[in-house]
């Protein structure tokens, strides 16, 4: 059975990342999966990345990206294999960001876990050298940052770890198969404008998640996991904040109440 791991494993539960270099893990060889995401890129030697009977085997400079609920392995395949090992919440980055390029590489990884993609082993992103550059330079920038334990309004560490999803999303977006895969986020986004707009005009009504996502085309696992990336709030937080506004209106504009 696969072990859950959440960032309280590393003690990082008030920076909302954790990074370390690893050359051996007992936790990373059996089946486990995340509710952060996380980030390899391989230093030396070589790793087996294991779902299931599926492996996929990376050498130096090769990366992959893990989202949460992704059940998989770590195998270190040499003695000198060493890996860095990023991971993060995706609730260190401003609400804002769900309009990025990021969050629609990031979407499409949790999409094919919420359909259960047997594909998503692909998620190897082949780098050139330059982009492999960056990414250890930028690893290693980290690495410092975290070091410093700087408080959240001086760290500098959201930044780094968005640099480094913008060099990897890069990457991954120029494979043919995975831009078109892109083509698919844009219609969720459509669908959730058009599902905030009827949420907007019938807030007063009684809605639900499941409703919805009838209405609008979407898993219940995808409406969930985009709603707060595309608002900044939970269904729940929307939906009352919506009420309590609405109250606010009639309250003010009927003080004889």
């Amino acid at each position: 059975m696969a072990q859950l791991i959440g960032l309280d494993f590393f003690h990082a539960q008030n920076r909302l990342y954790h990074l370390y270099r690893l050359n051996s893990s007992s936790v990373a060889e059996l089946p486990h999966y995340h509710n952060y995401y996380q980030v390899c890129f391989v230093l030396r030697g070589e790793i087996i990345h294991q779902q299931g009977n599926n492996n996929l085997h990376l050498h130096r400079g090769d990366a992959f990206v893990i989202p949460p609920g992704y059940v998989h392995s770590i195998q270190f395949a040499k003695e000198d294999s060493e890996i860095y090992s990023l991971s993060f919440s995706y609730s260190l980055f401003h609400p804002g960001f769900s309009q990025s390029n990021i969050s629609d590489f990031l979407m499409m990884l949790n999409e094919a876990v919420a359909e259960n993609n047997n594909k998503l082993i692909r998620m190897k992103i082949n780098l050139n050298n330059e982009q492999r550059q960056n990414v250890q330079v930028l690893l290693e920038c980290l690495v410092r940052e975290q070091e410093a334990n700087y408080s959240p309004g001086f760290s500098a560490a959201p930044s780094l770890i968005v640099s480094i999803l913008y060099t990897l999303s890069r990457a991954y977006f120029h494979q043919s198969e995975n831009y078109e895969q892109r083509k698919e986020i844009a219609n969720y986004e459509m669908s959730l404008s058009k599902c905030l707009e009827y949420m907007d005009k019938h807030f007063s009504e009684c809605i639900t998640i499941n409703d919805l996502c009838r209405q609008f085309a979407m898993s219940r696992s995808t409406f969930c996991m985009v709603f707060p990336q595309f608002t900044g709030v939970s269904f729940k937080q929307y939906l009352r904040n919506k009420r309590i506004a609405e109250a606010e209106s009639l309250i003010a504009s009927h003080p004889e109440w």
